[in-house]
């Protein structure tokens, strides 16, 4: 992780809803075996107790081989497998009162925030001491074709924003494809989440190398 932030920088991988979970479990292992420094599971229409049992397989590749594993909307499922971090957006609760409770029971998560495309959010995860937030959609993305679009100027906007160090990580999202990312990148994303532009694509391991690559640049 750079030191200055604090939640890692670079391809952030969203798994995609394939009902297929064998096929799933693959393209995991391949972008983890890559390097893949974060991936978060999203499943959103999946039974609690299925969620459990396959959200813990896939936590032990990312665990195999040094992934971040992050949930979505659901921090009980982050604490049942153990996972590193928990992405919040904003019909899953309050943020502060979560962190309350977490305190209470003594675990520790990392959180994120999503703040589509609100600088006025960005200001709260800040304020809210949170780990990272994300700005989306930067492109049309296909899984969220009715999202909101979040221009790049925001993440230099939110620049301004920081009070302390190690900062907040900036996350991008949507639409955001190897030829596309550059921009993000140079716009002054720390992250790039990544869902059809990794798991789609043919060859997950090289894709994966070449988003990473970028970031070496």
């Amino acid at each position: 992780m750079n030191s200055s932030l604090r939640f890692p920088k670079g391809l952030y991988g969203i798994t995609p809803e394939w009902s297929d979970f064998d096929r799933l479990l693959d393209a995991v292992q391949q972008a983890c075996k890559a390097g893949l420094p974060v991936l978060q599971w999203r499943r959103k229409n999946t039974p609690f107790e299925l969620a459990c049992m396959q959200a813990a397989q896939v936590a032990q590749y990312c665990k195999e081989y040094g992934t971040l594993f992050v949930i979505n909307d659901d921090w009980r499922l982050a604490l049942e497998v153990q996972a590193d971090a928990v992405h919040l957006g904003r019909d899953d609760g309050d943020i502060q009162s979560i962190k309350n409770t977490l305190a209470e029971k003594q675990h520790s998560l990392l959180i994120g925030m999503s703040c589509y495309n609100q600088l006025p959010l960005a200001k709260q995860a800040i304020e809210l001491d949170i780990d990272y937030f994300a700005f989306g959609a930067v492109f049309p993305s296909s899984v969220k074709p009715d999202a909101v679009h979040a221009p790049l100027s925001l993440f230099s906007d939110a620049q301004t924003l920081f009070t302390q160090t190690p900062r907040q990580t900036m996350v991008a999202i949507g639409g955001i494809t190897l030829d596309n990312a550059p921009s993000v990148i140079a716009a002054g994303a720390d992250s790039i989440a990544v869902i059809s532009g990794l798991f789609e694509q043919a060859d997950v391991y090289n894709t994966c190398k070449a988003f990473n690559q970028l970031f070496k640049a």
